[in-house]
């Protein structure tokens, strides 16, 4: 039995991605870039902490994922 060969792993697109991520700053009011800490993310514009989402974008999510969990499943 012949073994598999592993293959390499594309990295371009993965440091890209970490490049480009961005989280919501409530303070700046806009979806900035961070600095990732152990337990908490912080904005490189004013260093307040940071989340995933605006409030209202993460409703807009929430309400996404209800409308459509059954297809999940």
């Amino acid at each position: 039995m012949k073994k598999p060969t592993a293959q390499p792993i594309d990295v371009t697109k993965t440091r890209s991605e970490f490049y480009d991520e961005q989280k919501w700053c409530e303070q700046c009011q806009q979806y900035v870039k961070f600095l990732m800490s152990v337990n908490h993310s912080y904005c490189v514009h004013c260093g307040n902490r940071v989340r995933l989402f605006s409030r209202n974008d993460s409703a807009q999510f929430q309400d996404h994922v209800q409308r459509h969990k059954w297809q999940a499943s």
